[in-house]
């Protein structure tokens, strides 16, 4: 104890010698410095500036191309809430069917203006808007007409058009041209940060000439800034990194009865659980899925197309069945799945919207040791698998806005 007190006295002492020299260095050199420290701090108020502003047009386009994404994808969802009108209307002669589509046709146009109107700095995303308003305007001509026909009372004639195709041909092209106008998009923003870094790189050569010029103060101060604008990017970078969107099959389980299967024995519930899991899981893997996140008694996973999802819905629901062979109702245990695809955000390994609160919502629908699916998985799916659907019509669910049309799977005989 009394050697480490000495050493702290002795380093209390050199830190105050240490002061004691800054200070008499300062008195003898006050002009010198004086100069040094304005022309420095008029050197850091010019280079922040132009830090601030390189980063703050780098933030700028990277927001500009984040928001061109939103664009193209509320274009495609207006599309897709149309086609799923239309065909609503035309199963049922429903009106009510109809307002995703006159929805739809009501908001079109500005939603494409206003798409045009902040792709003009790229001459390709330009050409690109003409062939897709060509497109939109083709799909949808072939949509009125069918709802048109259907209203006449003429039913087979609408059918007549829905069933030549032409409808899905262009539907794949909008879908193909907006996939183009992504990657578009993507490439842009990669360019514009790879110019940002240029900048900080340029910016960093010209602190490094200032500080053999500057004083030692001078140089901590350099130093200081550079620190901080790189810190500024990589945190920028690594924003720009957690954030993605991509287009997943979201498959969400949910275990029946949890809680009264819990009050009953939840020992024996929680080994059972556990028992089914070590089934769930390696199917997910095995059908090149990933589990998002679980808790207790569900399941949230993503797949990189419907049909791997389907497959492995299948596959858990025949593995619970063969678990449960010989076992009471009460007493088995039977998951409810739902089954839905489309654009979900990435962010640090979870995922987020629209898609995944329907794939919630959708699994309430099923039959315990069913799977409910939306309209957009069944078109995906209906020509692939020897299983057959069960037309729920739209359903109106929980904290989603649009009816989702859903369907129940049956699997063939």
């Amino acid at each position: 104890m009394p050697r480490e007190r000495e050493q702290v006295i002795s380093d209390s002492a050199k830190r105050k010698t240490a002061m004691r020299r800054i200070a008499y260095e300062t008195g003898r050199n006050i002009v010198p410095i004086a100069l040094t420290v304005t022309v420095l701090f008029l050197t850091l108020i010019g280079l922040s500036l132009w830090l601030s502003n390189r980063s703050s047009e780098a933030d700028a386009a990277v927001a500009h191309t984040v928001r061109n994404h939103r664009r193209l994808s509320v274009v495609q969802s207006l599309l897709q809430d149309a086609e799923i009108g239309q065909r609503g209307y035309l199963l049922t002669a429903d009106n009510f069917y109809l307002e995703p589509y006159e929805m739809a046709v009501s908001q079109l146009d500005a939603a494409l203006d206003e798409l045009a109107a902040n792709m003009t700095d790229n001459s390709l995303q330009t050409a690109n808007i003409s062939v897709l308003r060509t497109l939109v305007t083709q799909k949808m001509s072939e949509l009125r007409q069918s709802v048109q026909r259907q209203r006449e009372g003429d039913h087979e004639a609408a059918l007549a058009i829905l069933r030549s195709g032409q409808g899905k041909v262009l539907m794949d092209g909008v879908r193909d041209l907006l996939t183009r106008m992504r990657g578009e998009e993507e490439r842009l923003m990669i360019e514009r940060a790879r110019d940002a870094r240029r900048a900080s790189w340029q910016m960093e050569v010209l602190v490094i000439a200032l500080a053999f010029i500057l004083a030692g103060i001078g140089l901590v101060a350099l130093r200081l800034m550079i620190t901080r604008a790189r810190a500024a990017e990589a945190a920028r970078d690594e924003l720009l990194a957690r954030l993605d969107r991509k287009l997943l099959a979201v498959l969400a389980a949910d275990l029946v009865g949890y809680s009264r299967l819990m009050e009953s024995n939840e020992a024996e519930t929680v080994d059972r659980l556990q028992h089914a899991r070590s089934l769930i899981d390696p199917l997910i893997e095995e059908h090149q899925g990933m589990i998002v996140t679980t808790a207790g008694d569900s399941v949230l996973a993503v797949f990189s197309s419907a049909l791997s999802a389907m497959d492995c819905a299948l596959a858990i629901q025949a593995a619970m069945r063969q678990q449960n062979q010989g076992m009471s109702e009460d007493a088995s245990l039977a998951f409810r799945i739902g089954l839905n695809v489309g654009d979900v955000i990435v962010q640090n390994g979870d995922v987020f919207g629209d898609t995944v609160n329907v794939a919630a919502r959708l699994e309430s629908l099923a039959e315990p040791g069913g799977i409910c699916i939306s309209r957009t998985v069944r078109d995906h799916v209906r020509k692939q698998r020897n299983v057959t659907f069960e037309d729920l019509g739209f359903q109106r669910l929980k904290n989603i806005a649009q009816p989702i049309s859903a369907f129940r799977v049956r699997e063939a005989a």
